[in-house]
């Protein structure tokens, strides 16, 4: 029996890849095992922080425990975003419930993000259009260094929020969002700020800072290491292309930040296929390779790229950063199959 067309969210104008049905099919089995790997180990490490913090408090080593503690934290997003897309597990209750307290810890509706994300897939780096491109080309230094600390990330969510539990949805998010899909929403919001005012009112009420040290203050103090791997999917890319091979970035990691960012560096592969897991994305460029830019060899290095290019658009509001394309593969627009 022929194996079924790939499961796209982008339109048939997106650059495809070639690549063997079968192939494809294989790497779009969901499994349990390596999401709850992933899950533990961020667990483990979440956990440790955790008594390194309780370990700390009265002295001076608190701050540094402290923001430590926010960096294994604001690594949610992983989890968060693999569940959104319903890959991280195979298990639907365990998908759902992954995704109810992850997004609790980043701050937003799992069913917005669901399909904000989404659109998102559909229409990536599509100024005024996609759903999550929050800055556009030519990029200032100090939107760089904003959504790298989280400054540009937190304000909005925490209105997008506020506004979305008053029952208020606007025009461009109704685009996205189904009409029936609107009071899961509003519920949805509600729910996520009633912990959080309970969280305050167990601090106040009980005179403890527990919930100010595990969980409001490190969501701010960590979370530049979260938002320094995620400002590198996109920023300073081209925008406006059908090819995620131009406006998106992949970058090499070690193996421990690859396990706490789900393996979100390979993200022009996750782009091209949204639906193949994260666990399965090194696989996928293995088959790929040679059809794909060489990934920023690092975190780091991808920062630089992205600062030079924003000095250079300085000069020329136009240049974009970019990585070569294979000779053999820079025209190609063939499907998948072969």
């Amino acid at each position: 029996m022929p194996a079924p067309e790939p499961v796209r969210t982008a339109n048939a104008a997106w650059w495809e890849p070639r690549i063997e049905r079968a192939t494809l099919k294989a790497l779009m089995k969901r499994s349990d095992g390596p999401g709850l790997y992933f899950l533990g180990v961020w667990a483990v490490l979440l956990v440790a922080a955790g008594i390194g913090v309780h370990y700390a408090r009265g002295t001076g080593w608190i701050v540094p425990a402290v923001v430590a503690y926010g960096l294994v934290l604001g690594f949610a997003y992983a989890p968060s975003h693999e569940c959104a897309h319903g890959t991280a597990f195979r298990t639907r209750w365990l998908n759902d419930a992954v995704l109810w307290m992850t997004s609790f810890v980043w701050g937003e509706s799992p069913t917005h993000r669901r399909f904000a994300h989404s659109h998102h897939h559909t229409h990536t780096w599509h100024w005024k259009v996609d759903a999550q491109m929050g800055y556009t080309n030519p990029v200032r230094l100090r939107t760089w260094f904003g959504d790298v600390i989280g400054l540009l990330e937190f304000w909005p969510r925490a209105k997008l929020m506020v506004r979305h539990a008053r029952g208020r949805i606007t025009d461009r998010e109704r685009t996205y969002l189904p009409e029936s899909q609107v009071p899961i929403v509003v519920r949805e919001a509600r729910l996520l700020m009633a912990g959080y005012f309970a969280l305050l009112a167990w601090a106040v009420v009980g005179q403890t800072w527990v919930p100010m040290l595990y969980f409001f203050i490190p969501r701010f103090a960590g979370a530049f290491g979260v938002y320094s791997f995620i400002t590198t999917q996109h920023m300073a890319m081209a925008q406006d292309v059908d090819d995620h091979r131009i406006c998106t970035r992949s970058m090499t990691n070690g193996w421990l930040g690859r396990v706490l960012y789900w393996n979100m560096n390979y993200h022009i592969e996750h782009h091209v296929y949204p639906s193949i897991p994260f666990h399965a994305l090194p696989a996928l460029n293995a088959a790929i390779r040679d059809q794909l830019p060489e990934p920023s060899p690092s975190l780091f290095a991808a920062h630089a790229e992205i600062v030079r290019t924003i000095l250079a658009q300085r000069r020329d509001p136009t240049a974009t950063a970019y990585h070569p394309l294979p000779a053999d593969a820079a025209g190609s627009q063939a499907g998948a199959g072969s």
